[in-house]
């Protein structure tokens, strides 16, 4: 690197860490057995997640709204003690207090289950109540242009370090109407009146093309109506619209990062006739695109005045990914028909379930869910469809990871194909594990050198180094002297030539 004569500064994009913490919190709920499940005598085991459903950030404080899902299996109170399985959800509300947070800032919540009891209830056998401890944590950012000095000038004695930061490339929003018309479900009533309507937003992929995110979601709607049936009661029923929609970001290119918050900003949902429900929804999508740097700060600056600035960024630890096959084969549902030729293989949702940090190494579980097409080996050739689900554990070394640092888990299925076998399908699945581990570092770096006015007393001789932009007649008007006094002490000196960083000698006159 050639050494610099004048220091240079360098804008970079970041999120600057305004808070973060994580708080526990407890979370009751009951549920009920679903019909037509045979009565639990004893559970076999149960496998729980939590999901956020929505944040809202308040002034020092982020409000958080999940679910609590929870897949059970158990031995059902019957004679012949067959194995069940079911599944169960329960809302719950929690919060964090974070210093210094304000709404319009970005946060991100994360919820990991630390345990769950499930006890029978005295009020119904049917009924089971819930009581789990949830870890809440949850991290406010802000995007801030940022000044740094990255050379000090080559007559200083300067300290550099190289951080590694997500600059952000480029943050823009977009809204997109969500919408469809949809009859309520077989077992329901028809509707009368709308009640109420809750909706949520989840982005379920992002992917990024040339300037554009793409941006695959989930809208959830819970409606609660009026049944137009005699005894006029009231009815719950949910429903989820899938929808895709994208982002102009410009500089966006694949190889860089993205993330996708997405809002319901207005959610309208009618009594049309048949269908009975026409939904129509506004949903704001907020991209922001980043690409790891290595920037290279100056930290210190030995004999030099400096103004400081504290980064408080997300440093990466590293990334890296890893590629896990999944083989397995499932015998065909009943009541459908043995298969003859599998037509198309789709993905309809990939999810990592569970993620942790040991050290050096994140280890990952997940889930594929799979819809196959296929021809029925019966008389009339049919097509039918079928779902299964893939599970999938894999692990990606990450050198300097440790529990406690933030962790990224982003799966992607990048080969899968199904044959037919007899009565069974085999399917075979490539998935590409990508994991990024960072942490919060706190660092002060030098943002630009301040000069101080060197002292000059009256009838002294002092030693001076030339900055840039300096001349003789501008220091001569600052010392209270002339340009030819400073040419007598300083034989040879050419004044039409100074240097940034050469030392001459100043006589100090009366200023003023």
């Amino acid at each position: 690197m050639v050494a610099a004569q004048t220091p240079v500064k360098e804008t970079i994009t970041v999120n600057q860490v305004v808070s973060e913490n994580s708080q526990q919190t407890v979370v009751r709920g009951t549920f009920m057995i679903p019909d037509p499940k045979p009565d639990v005598e004893q559970i076999i085991s149960t496998d729980k997640t939590a999901s956020v459903k929505k944040t809202r950030l308040l002034p020092d404080k982020v409000v958080v709204d999940g679910t609590l899902t929870l897949q059970i299996v158990y031995v059902a109170f019957e004679p012949a003690q067959s194995v069940h399985h079911m599944h169960a959800q329960v809302p719950f509300t929690a919060y964090v207090d974070l210093p210094g947070a304000l709404p319009g800032m970005d946060v991100k919540v994360d919820v990991a289950v630390e345990d769950v009891k499930l006890n029978p209830s005295s009020r119904d056998v049917r009924q089971y109540d819930v009581i789990a401890v949830l870890d809440v944590s949850a991290k406010v950012t802000e995007t801030q242009d940022v000044e740094v000095l990255t050379q000090a000038p080559d007559n200083m004695n300067a300290n550099y370090d190289v951080i590694h930061i997500d600059d952000v490339v480029g943050r823009e929003s977009s809204q997109v109407i969500v919408s469809e018309d949809f009859d309520e479900p077989d077992e329901k009533p028809e509707p009368a009146k709308i009640l109420d309507v809750d909706s949520t937003v989840m982005v379920t992929d992002t992917r990024i093309v040339a300037d554009k995110v793409i941006i695959d979601g989930e809208l959830t709607l819970q409606i609660m109506y009026v049944g137009a049936v005699p005894e006029q009661s009231v009815h719950d029923m949910h429903k989820t619209i899938k929808f895709t929609a994208f982002v102009e970001v410009p500089g966006a290119n694949p190889e860089m990062d993205v993330v996708v918050d997405a809002v319901v900003e207005d959610c309208d949902v009618e009594i049309k006739g048949d269908p009975f429900f026409s939904a129509s929804c506004v949903v704001r999508l907020d991209a922001r695109v980043t690409e790891p740097r290595d920037v290279r700060v100056v930290t210190e600056c030995v004999g030099a005045t400096v103004k400081t600035i504290e980064l408080n960024v997300e440093h990466v630890i590293g990334e890296d990914s890893s590629q896990v096959v999944v083989r397995e084969t499932f015998e065909t549902p009943e009541p459908k028909p043995c298969p003859e030729k599998v037509l198309n293989v789709s993905i309809e949702e990939v999810k990592i379930t569970e993620k942790k940090i040991i050290k050096d190494k994140v280890i990952s579980k997940g889930y594929v869910d799979v819809k196959i097409v296929y021809v029925s080996a019966k008389p009339d050739q049919a097509v039918h469809a079928m779902h299964q689900r893939l599970n999938f554990r894999t692990f990606v070394e990450i050198k300097g990871a440790v529990n406690g640092m933030d962790m990224n888990v982003k799966p992607a299925v990048e080969y899968i194909n199904a044959e037919a076998q007899d009565c069974d399908v085999n399917i075979e699945a490539v998935i590409k594990v990508r994991v990024r581990v960072t942490e919060t570092m706190r660092r002060s770096v030098c943002a630009e050198l301040v000069e101080e006015e060197v002292e000059c007393p009256v009838g002294q001789v002092i030693d001076y180094t030339i900055k840039s932009g300096d001349t003789l007649f501008n220091l001569a008007q600052r010392y209270g002297t002339t340009v030819n006094m400073i040419l007598a002490e300083n034989p040879g000196i050419n004044a039409n030539n100074l240097q940034v960083g050469q030392v001459i000698k100043i006589p100090c006159g009366a200023m003023g």
